[in-house]
């Protein structure tokens, strides 16, 4: 898998990622898509970075669901939103009220994912919304990206050992290949906006080396 080969969306979403790393920000992103699969909306984990007044709560698919014009797009059910990461309670409540029913999640997160909730409440339920979970290629690399960002930012080693474990619970692939980029040395301050492609690729055939080695030891 490489950058080149991943449909738009996703692209976008790991472009994005990349953005928010290099602001300092979680590499979370995520997007909408109308019914021919055309990016009308997108939005970026910006929780590190002062262009709101409170960014605590400037999360992915929050800020997507927000950026929606539905005034140009206003067929809201038949969008479908493509998140990096398991929405969080907030990001949750927002694409229900938001009016989205369709979502494509490439991670689970178990420690702050919320989609499960939607069956635990009447109102939620009622909605209809339908959840796509994808495999472990893209989930790997969603965490891969959140695992670069905690890596480069984060000066709490027990915090970070905490949240690499949570990363781990599925994704673990992810994780060590990221590891390996950013002990290698070839991912350096400053870091170029551009250069999502790359990182993805680096971090794509890190992860390959990875399952290859795996594989050799196995047999």
């Amino acid at each position: 898998m490489r950058y080149a080969e991943l449909p738009q969306h996703w692209q976008r979403i790991f472009a994005l990622e990349w953005l928010s790393v290099c602001k300092g920000s979680k590499a979370i992103a995520a997007v909408i898509t109308d019914e021919n699969g055309n990016i009308i909306s997108e939005g970026r984990n910006m929780t590190c970075e002062r262009t709101v007044p409170n960014p605590a709560a400037a999360h992915a698919e929050t800020e997507a669901i927000r950026n929606l014009d539905t005034a140009r797009f206003p067929d809201k059910h038949a969008y479908t939103l493509y998140a990096g990461l398991e929405p969080c309670i907030m990001c949750m409540g927002t694409l229900v009220m938001g009016g989205i029913r369709r979502v494509v999640i490439a991670a689970r997160d178990e420690f702050g994912g919320a989609m499960h909730l939607i069956g635990q409440s009447t109102f939620a339920a009622r909605k209809g919304i339908r959840v796509t979970w994808l495999g472990d290629g893209l989930g790997d690399m969603q965490r891969a990206f959140q695992t670069v960002r905690e890596l480069l930012y984060n000066d709490d080693p027990e915090k970070l050992g905490r949240m690499l474990r949570d990363f781990s619970v599925h994704n673990g692939n992810g994780v060590r290949a990221a590891q390996m980029l950013v002990r290698s040395g070839r991912i350096v301050q400053p870091l170029d906006p551009d250069a999502a492609p790359a990182v993805f690729d680096a971090l794509a055939e890190s992860m390959e080396n990875l399952k290859a080695g795996l594989q050799t030891d196995e047999a």
